[in-house]
């Protein structure tokens, strides 16, 4: 008797649950609805956000994506300045998760639990609801095909030490946040180790990722040391005679999400911050390259990168050491 008794109370709690979760669900998109718009700041390749603003708007025709594409770094600045004059303009922000750490600690994101957090491993989101890590970009190898031979192509990032690839790397010159990665992976004397290896291997040092991919499907170089993987896909679409492997460890570079703290259009940013960590939302965003940590999808990336391969995201509690890792990348690599 008792048991079925507890039963009932169960499975009335459970419909109270469901029913309480759908009303709330239809109240964001009826207050979405009379707001009409939602700011979103994005640092994202401006394809990708184009492809994520477009399945939103579609599944959410009653509501305008105003998309900003911005750097993180100059992101971090304008959130800043706009929280300062009391003119807050974004409702959600995704940045380069070390300089969205910077922006989290003046207090400038609200604190939003989303019912789509619990499909997320525990360490991409934040127990206090500050924040999510819904993607991230994986670091990886690039090679021109034409340039390496099959039975060249390095299998791990101590192999571009050997004496073979001097004068033939390309690296960007600041490539301090896969040190940090690495250092947390290896320990910092065998990650100092490499990077001094590589150091004598006269590379030669560009500025941002696009420009080295685009240089190595040129046949500027045969390998780029340190590639976003979503990048060198981009180009293989388009004909270039390039390739990328998932050498260990694979850092990715990951992406805090936040609503902005007063923002403008309130119920329109909790909803749109709910389609990027939905299972539809990690769809679309999967299919757009990157690596997402949503349960129940997939990335498409992993399937290049091979079945056992496992991801290891970049922590934001590393960030206050940024400048350290930017001066030692610096004056290890010799870059001026």
């Amino acid at each position: 008797m008792m048991h079925g008794y507890l039963s009932r109370i169960f499975l009335s709690l459970s419909w109270a649950l469901l029913i309480n979760s759908a009303v709330s669900a239809q109240s964001l998109i009826e207050g979405a609805k009379k707001e009409g718009q939602v700011v979103f700041y994005a640092s994202m390749e401006a394809v990708s956000a184009q492809r994520i603003v477009a399945a939103f708007e579609k599944k959410y025709p009653f509501i305008k994506v105003d998309a900003t594409r911005i750097g993180s770094e100059r992101m971090a600045t304008r959130l800043t300045a706009e929280a300062q004059a009391r003119k807050v303009r974004a409702d959600v922000v995704q940045q380069s998760a070390f300089d969205f750490y910077g922006v989290l600690q003046k207090g400038m994101f609200d604190s939003y639990f989303s019912p789509e957090r619990a499909a997320y491993p525990a360490e991409y989101r934040d127990d206090k609801g500050f924040w999510m890590m819904p993607a991230a970009t994986l670091n990886v190898i690039a090679y021109n095909k034409k340039m390496v031979a099959a039975n060249d192509v390095p299998k791990s990032f101590w192999d571009l030490t050997e004496p073979k690839w001097k004068g033939q790397l390309l690296m960007d010159d600041n490539e301090s946040k896969w040190m940090a990665g690495m250092m947390q992976h290896y320990g910092e004397a065998k990650a100092m180790d490499l990077l001094r290896k590589l150091a004598a291997q006269e590379i030669q040092f560009r500025t941002g990722h696009s420009l080295l991919q685009t240089l190595l499907a040129a046949g500027e170089r045969a390998i780029v040391v340190v590639a976003f993987a979503n990048g060198v896909d981009r180009l293989k679409k388009e004909g270039a005679p390039i390739e990328w492997l998932a050498a260990e460890p694979v850092i990715g570079l990951t992406f805090g999400m936040a609503v902005v703290k007063d923002a403008p259009h309130p119920n329109a940013a909790r909803l749109l911050n709910d389609y990027l960590l939905s299972r539809e939302g990690q769809e679309v965003m999967a299919a757009a390259g990157y690596y997402v940590p949503r349960g129940d999808v997939v990335s498409p990336i992993l399937r290049e990168a091979g079945p056992k391969t496992k991801v290891i995201p970049l922590p934001m509690t590393l960030a206050p050491r940024y400048n350290e890792y930017y001066q030692t990348y610096r004056k290890l690599m010799g870059v001026k």
